[in-house]
């Protein structure tokens, strides 16, 4: 369950192999001593904290997968970046930042974040802002703001040990998940940009196993960054012909198939595709039609 990955730095793989709607987490067993992400498990989360004692629990961002064991360390301090603490204490939020909230999906969303995840509202003990360091005993742990997947999305550092905890940056075949509402495809690519300028050997994602070898991670995250850019070449190929939002919705250019609930991850879908449509009219790459969308000659 635990591998050590340098002194007292350990990888938790989440059930599934961390795959949604679990996730990974990073393990300090330092003098304070700290477990990133609480969407391993409810088993594994209960296993780590009989094994370690969890002193202090650092949350890379407010989304349901990392944060549903919460509630399962009510004596260990929540952090969490302030951008995203809303939506670790209200589930509320979360659906309002799904895009959900007072529409026809709302109580499917209720349901599904209560079926799959027994989601509680949690507590946020200490709010960062980024550049934080914190000073654990053998280990100092920099807060990097990393928006883009949320608003407050952070990536952890450990220097000294050459890790990094890269969150939902998670360098999966999928690429970028951008689809709340609060998600921003400009900010992801700055966060990418960043992340490629820190030292470190190895990286720990949320849905993937560990990435070792500095050069590899790079091509990984270059791969990742491309996504992007792959689904916008896709968009603007539909676009050829004049299409309406739930056309384009349809065609499912990001997901392929949707997972169930289907009207869910249609939802996603959606959020995304408009992101996509801003960009590329900001960019005067498409026109706003009275029908929908079509690409610029």
């Amino acid at each position: 369950m635990y591998t050590e990955i340098a002194e007292n730095v350990f990888f938790v793989e989440g059930e599934n192999q961390g795959r949604y709607p679990y996730s990974n987490s990073l393990l300090l067993d330092d003098q304070i001593k700290v477990l990133i992400d609480t969407g391993l498990g409810p088993e594994r989360i209960r296993q780590v904290d009989r094994d370690f004692s969890i002193d202090l629990i650092l949350i890379s961002h407010g989304h349901e997968d990392h944060i549903a064991g919460n509630i399962l360390f009510p004596k260990a301090l929540i952090g969490v970046h302030h951008l995203d603490a809303p939506a670790i204490c209200r589930v509320d939020r979360l659906v309002e930042l799904m895009g959900a909230e007072g529409t026809a999906l709302e109580e499917l969303t209720y349901s599904f974040l209560e079926d799959l995840f027994a989601l509680k509202d949690s507590r946020a003990d200490r709010l960062f802002d980024g550049g934080e360091q914190l000073f654990l005993g053998i280990h100092e742990l920099t807060v990097i703001h990393t928006p883009g997947h949320s608003a407050g999305h952070c990536s952890f550092h450990l220097p000294l040990a050459g890790v990094i905890f890269l969150a939902d940056v998670d360098l999966s075949s999928f690429g970028p998940f951008y689809g709340y509402l609060d998600s921003d495809i400009n900010q992801f690519l700055s966060s990418i940009d960043h992340l490629e300028t820190l030292n470190f050997d190895i990286a720990v994602t949320s849905h993937k196993p560990v990435f070792n070898g500095r050069q590899n991670v790079l091509m990984k995250l270059e791969q990742y960054r491309a996504k992007i850019f792959e689904r916008e070449n896709k968009l603007l190929e539909f676009l050829e012909a004049e299409r309406t939002l739930d056309e384009i919705v349809a065609r499912a250019i990001i997901y392929g198939t949707f997972p169930e609930p289907k009207a869910l991850f249609e939802l996603m879908e959606k959020n995304m595709i408009i992101k996509h449509l801003e960009r590329l009219s900001a960019s005067d790459r498409i026109s706003v039609t009275n029908r929908g969308f079509k690409i610029n000659c």
